[in-house]
């Protein structure tokens, strides 16, 4: 039904969150979690020109405000780890936080130092116009109404999907009464619940999700929600990060044997996937992934 994974990767991808995310579109989306960082610097603008040089369909990216109210794209609460810098970003000016500069990679003590400063998210979005989807994490919830704001004055909301912790079991859900809520595509993030997840993806029909991300303790579970995400045109994505936590399906292990994880994960449903691994991923969707894992959306 459906025209091969390595076929689709051939073609441009879209730029539009909502046709990237349609069940329609046959191809799993790679996502790089910080920007393609393994290659550059975690959150950099390189990290954008390397995702999109690299025919990833979306990157990953964190911000928060300075103290004097500028948004930066770092994952830290401190410069310490990513930057030259030191001290809680939260703290310090934005002058101080740019006079940083960014590490390598992910950085630490040993790390290289690269020319590359922390970006504002609007210097991140416009690098990101036009090439790139982005999943915005706001890394704290009060800062959350001046990214939605930065975003729509920036007119990029077609490209951004913004994520949000949802409790299904919710009586009401706070995000619907946002001024920002059906003009932005917003992610729900929450656990399956054994033997519950069919139950919870109608519970949250009204956030009218384009794709939700999850956890899992067990993978069979995601099984039983597949004929409600086709009903509601809904995309799974899952983190294979080493820090997810889904029980081994991992990106190191995935670099060992992919089929047992990305494929696995594949197989159950699974249409777009985070990683810290681009290069092995993109690898393995041109070249090794089963023929289950290109029916993903069968």
């Amino acid at each position: 039904m459906h025209q091969t994974l390595a076929a689709s990767r051939k073609t441009s991808h879209s730029c539009n969150v909502l046709a990237l995310s349609s069940r329609d579109n046959p191809a799993i989306l790679t996502i790089a979690h910080r920007g393609f960082w393994t290659a550059t610097a975690e959150n950099s603008l390189a990290s954008v020109r390397a995702a999109v040089a690299a025919g990833v369909e979306m990157i990953e990216i964190d911000t928060q405000a300075t103290a004097d109210g500028r948004l930066v794209v770092i994952h830290d609460e401190t410069l310490d780890r990513t930057t030259t810098g030191k001290g809680t970003v939260s703290e310090l000016s934005f002058d101080v936080v740019r006079a940083s500069k960014l590490k390598a990679g992910a950085g630490g003590d040993a790390a290289d130092v690269t020319d590359e400063c922390v970006p504002t998210l609007e210097e991140l979005l416009e690098e990101a116009r036009g090439r790139i989807t982005v999943n915005i994490d706001t890394k704290f919830t009060r800062d959350l109404p001046q990214v939605m704001e930065t975003v729509l004055r920036l007119g990029v909301e077609d490209q951004v999907l913004v994520k949000t912790d949802v409790d299904p079991e919710a009586s009401h859900f706070d995000v619907l009464d946002t001024d920002w809520f059906g003009k932005i595509p917003h992610m729900p993030m929450f656990p399956v619940r054994k033997g519950k997840f069919a139950e919870d993806l109608r519970r949250i029909e009204a956030l009218k999700a384009p794709m939700i991300e999850v956890k899992f303790t067990d993978i069979a579970d995601l099984a039983e929600g597949r004929a409600e995400m086709e009903r509601q045109n809904i995309r799974l994505w899952i983190n294979s990060l080493d820090v997810s936590h889904c029980l081994d399906f991992n990106d190191t292990r995935a670099l060992s044997n992919p089929e047992a994880v990305w494929g696995a994960l594949a197989e159950a449903g699974v249409g777009a996937i985070q990683t810290d691994e681009v290069e092995a991923f993109t690898r393995w969707l041109k070249t090794g992934a089963s023929e289950t894992g290109r029916a993903w959306a069968r």
